[in-house]
Formats: structure tokens, sequence, C-alpha cells
């Protein structure tokens, strides 16, 4: 199958033309496509005087990867269920004002980056934006769904606050069989990974706790 042309007029940031996109909803919609990356371009709320570097992005297996990343060794993997934000913003790369989206991310246990990405082809950047946007809006659906107990809520709070080792046992004042029955439903609904006590959150659990909070704190 020949790609189809390029639509008149369409103004690319590179002069090199990005390969194939696959155009059927449930392919990977980008492969060994150009990209300009910051990251980390935050480290939790900090911003970071991180340079652009220039690099390939696949998604594929729910993972953004992007490879060939100067100044980094090896590749940079973001898998969604590690993604807990989506947004644009506008960078200066080569002298060019482009627009980015940004991902905040989880390097578990429990650091949270954000990484922007400005794809060159503008048509793909779109694509590349929709993409993730509908991913999030997904997960935000899936957490507003979710029903947790008081107890649950505890646990997911006392992961979502841990700073290294913690013993959640006596932060709690519960059992660790008591614990331990309630890490099931958590890991069924995606909230958690990992096992008993070792368990951490994921992205959807770390945003359904950010959530919570801040409808408790309005």
């Amino acid at each position: 199958m020949r790609r189809p042309p390029e639509p008149r007029g369409e103004q690319t940031r590179l002069v090199e033309q990005s390969p194939w996109i696959v155009s059927e909803p449930d392919a990977d919609p980008l492969t060994d496509t150009p990209v300009g990356v910051i990251h980390p371009a935050k480290r939790g709320g900090r911003v970071l005087d991180t340079p652009p570097a220039a690099g390939r992005l696949t998604i594929s297996r729910r993972t953004i990867r992007v490879e060939k990343l100067a100044r980094m060794v090896g590749t940079l993997r973001i898998r969604f269920t590690d993604i807990i934000g989506v947004g644009r913003s506008h960078r200066t790369i080569n002298g060019t004002r482009v627009e980015t989206v940004g991902v905040r991310h989880l390097d578990p246990p429990a650091t949270v980056y954000t990484t922007e990405f400005s794809v060159w082809d503008d048509r793909e950047h779109t694509l590349f934006t929709q993409f993730l946007r509908r991913y999030y809006r997904k997960q935000r659906r899936t957490i507003a769904a979710v029903d947790l107990s008081a107890a649950q809520l505890e646990l997911l709070v006392t992961l979502y606050s841990a700073v290294g080792d913690i013993d959640i046992e006596s932060i709690l004042q519960k059992s660790t069989a008591d614990i331990t029955e309630l890490f099931g439903p958590l890991r069924e609904a995606g909230l958690i990974s990992g096992g008993g006590i070792g368990s951490m959150l994921t992205g959807r659990g770390y945003m359904l706790v950010g959530e919570r909070i801040d409808d408790d704190t309005l």
C-alpha cells in the first residue's frame, strides 16, 4: 500500500518527511518518526533546563519509544500505564516556535517527570497529540467510575505519599492480612502493581488519588 500524497501547502518542521502513518484506529499510529524531545522538562513541579534533542519516535505495544536520542544512552520508554497527564505548550527549537505536547508520567516507583515532544511533521504531531489525549480521556472516564471504600482510598493515599520504604501496617494500624485483602480489588482495577506490601501505584492509581485529594480540598 502506498502512502497517500501530502496535502498541498502543508508545512513541516524538517525537510525530511516522516514515515508512513498507519491510520487504522487499533494500529500503532507512528513508527520511526522524527521528533524533538525535552526529557525531562520537569521533575515533579520543578522546571529543568534540559535542551531539546532529536530522536526517532515509535508507538508500539502501548509504549512511547524514542531511539537515536542525542545525549542519551539507550532508548527512552514511557509506558501508557505510567502516563498521568497530557497537555500542550510551545517551545522554540532551532529558532522556530513549535507546539509541543507535554506528557506527565511516573518513573516507578514514585518519581514524576514531564517529557515534552514535538513531532516534526505537523500532521503527525496532531495525530500523536490526539492519540495521547484519547488515551488520557479514557483513563479519566475509568477513574470516575471507580468506587472505593474508605480503607481502600486510605491505602492508596499512603502509597501516593510514600517516600522510600514505609511500614504500611504501622501507618494504617492494620494487620498484614487486612492490608493484603485490600490489594486484590485495587490490582484488578489497575490502580496498583506489584504484590503484597511491595505494591506501588500505577499511573491510573496516581491520577485517581490526585483527583480525590483535590476534590476533598475544594
